[in-house]
């Protein structure tokens, strides 16, 4: 397939997580352990000689790259997707995405200045937040919907009829019509209480958008002194 091409096998191997995390605590280990003779030396030299072993080995087998090349097609048709809903957005919307995605990039311009040894845990943060930026461009596409949906002629014009049907009503002498008119009212009034949730859930969709909005402004500000990465990500993980 073309998509081979694209995909760099001993990469997506190297950048497993649980790879990544093995190596982390290997080496927080190693370094825990400096004072003990060559404990230290003699683990850090075990733990690279079998990544070496697991990066020759590991990204030719067949299952391994047959879920590399399907994780990559997955990306591909959401970012597509993203793409889509991006371009279905008004001039506003897309002006508040752009924003959030710039922050977001220069997150991980300052992410990519800390040590090494803190890079596997801000890749869980960068992932977090990529999946925050999914959720935004979602609540801007459900936002633009209730904004759609609450059109306020339709309202009051639901409201005149219901209105006008209840006083004609009152001067009908045929039972069977009032019970017919009746249903009619009833009807109206469900669409009329549509229009009241929609107008909640477009106050709770404004209230999700500027809370992510915030969420992004603060790992942005707290990413140019960082000092403890898992505090940001405990707290992130308190927040998705």
């Amino acid at each position: 397939m073309n998509q081979d091409i694209n995909i760099n096998y001993t990469r997506e191997a190297f950048m497993n997580p649980l790879n990544l995390g093995v190596l982390l605590i290997s080496t927080l280990s190693a370094f825990a352990l400096n004072d003990v003779g060559l404990v230290s030396n003699l683990l850090l030299t075990s733990v690279f000689g079998l990544e070496l072993m697991y990066l020759g080995v590991v990204p030719k087998l067949p299952r391994f790259r047959k879920m590399a090349r399907l994780k990559k097609l997955q990306q591909k048709n959401s970012a597509d997707g993203e793409k889509a809903l991006f371009q279905s957005l008004d001039a506003k919307a897309q002006k508040r995405f752009l924003v959030l995605k710039h922050l977001a990039n220069l997150i991980k311009d300052n992410f990519d200045k800390l040590p090494y040894s803190s890079q596997g845990l801000l890749d869980n943060i960068r992932n977090k937040i990529k999946e925050l930026l999914t959720n935004y461009l979602t609540l801007l596409d459900l936002h633009k919907r209730y904004q759609l949906y609450m059109d306020s002629a339709v309202e009051n014009g639901l409201k005149k009829e219901v209105t006008r049907e209840i006083e004609e009503i009152k001067s009908l002498d045929s039972e069977k019509l009032r019970k017919t008119k009746s249903r009619r009212v009833a009807i109206l009034q469900k669409r009329l209480k549509k229009f009241e949730i929609a107008k909640e859930k477009y106050l709770v969709c404004e209230t999700h958008l500027e809370t992510i909005e915030d969420a992004i402004q603060y790992i942005y500000e707290q990413s140019m002194t960082m000092s403890n990465p898992e505090e940001i990500g405990f707290q992130l993980d308190n927040l998705l």
